[in-house]
């Protein structure tokens, strides 16, 4: 009975230990499935997470292409024929294509695409935005002087006429939506040659003894917010214009030949004596804001002088051109000229006119508002 109680006891501890072992088997089978289970699982989220950065990195690529290229159009206001390509500290790369179309008024449409990919090249990414070159001067002057509340008779001008500012063959000296009286001596305008060969004040179109249709004054159709209609922004807003221009100055004493661009000019303007100010092929737009504008003696500007009066202002402003002195382009003002017994010389030049509008200088660039694309 014993040997078969030892037996018995044996075989069950037998049984035992093969239940055990087998169930740490099993345990470990488990184990090791969860654990394969669990690493494949962290893989794929790695993974995940990798191509999430890449795509990111390519999209950062491809922005930054973007705004290369915006910073070039703001530069060169052309886009060359090529596509452009570069590298990025980071290894990443991009390349942008862009396509132009003109539109009416020295306008031109970019559209720009860059393409980005990661440093490793797995991941690439695409924006696109819409671009606006446009000139700073929005409708061009077709006067050589354009005068809101008109000229009084204590002040006297001396115009060369746009040869075809009222249509074809049909000159405009002065434009203004007031009613003007030719009443002083000097009041006359001629054409280009007479004024050049020194005959203006002989071979006129109008002066104080008949007033004909290049003087084309009580104009109802004439603007009636002038800086709206020189450069697309409400008078109201005109900070707007001061912030894009290229330079902000208290005085005009530093004007000459080499000036260039958008001049904003806080009060008076007092131009010494000879003074050259920008060129014929490069010419200016020159705002004067709430101040007087003198020419000493044998002054010439080439381009635009604006001057502008704000609305609050209780200055009474005029402007004055010396012996010799005078503008070659157009003069547009927003207040009543000739209160001071002052003269005013200007002379329309197509030529300086439609360089204020395709020089490079004079236009800006602006991002179109929900153009922006990714794919």
């Amino acid at each position: 009975m014993n040997k078969l109680l030892i037996v018995d006891t044996v075989y069950s501890l037998n049984q035992k230990g093969a239940a055990i072992l087998l169930t740490v088997i099993l345990l470990l089978i488990m184990v090791t499935l969860i654990t394969l289970y669990t690493g494949k699982i962290q893989s794929f989220e790695h993974q995940i997470v990798i191509n999430t950065q890449n795509q990111k990195w390519a999209k950062a690529s491809a922005k930054a292409g973007l705004n290369q290229a915006l910073a070039m159009l703001n530069v060169n206001k052309i886009w060359p024929i090529a596509g452009l390509s570069g590298n990025l500290e980071d290894n990443s790369t991009f390349s942008i294509y862009a396509t132009t179309e003109s539109l009416s008024s020295y306008r031109k449409l970019i559209t720009i695409r860059s393409n980005g990919m990661s440093a490793d090249g797995l991941a690439k990414a695409t924006v696109t935005e819409k671009a606006l070159i446009y000139p700073i001067l929005f409708n061009s002057p077709p006067a050589p002087l354009m005068v809101n509340h008109g000229f009084s008779s204590a002040g006297e001008f001396e115009l060369a006429a746009n040869p075809n500012g009222l249509g074809t063959a049909f000159p405009l000296s002065l434009w203004s939506g007031a009613a003007i009286a030719l009443s002083g001596t000097q009041h006359h305008s001629c054409i280009l040659s007479e004024f050049n060969a020194g005959n203006c004040a002989t071979n006129t179109y109008s002066d104080h003894t008949s007033k004909l249709d290049d003087i084309a004054d009580g104009s109802t159709s004439f603007p009636a917010d002038l800086f709206s209609y020189l450069f697309n922004i409400p008078s109201s807003e005109w900070l707007e214009l001061q912030q894009q221009s290229d330079f902000v100055l208290v005085d005009c004493d530093t004007l000459d030949i080499n000036s260039w661009g958008v001049i904003w000019v806080n009060g008076d303007c007092d131009v010494s004596a000879g003074a050259q100010i920008g060129n014929d092929s490069e010419p200016i737009i020159l705002i004067i804001f709430d101040g007087d504008i003198e020419f000493q003696n044998d002054v010439v500007m080439y381009g635009l002088v604006f001057a502008f009066k704000p609305l609050g202002s209780t200055k009474i402003l005029d402007i004055n051109m010396q012996t010799n002195s005078a503008v070659h382009g157009s003069v547009v003002t927003n207040y009543q000229l000739g209160t001071k017994s002052l003269f005013m010389r200007v002379v329309f030049r197509p030529d300086v006119m439609q360089k204020l509008q395709n020089s490079k200088k004079l236009q800006r660039v602006a991002r179109i508002p929900g153009s922006w694309h990714d794919f």
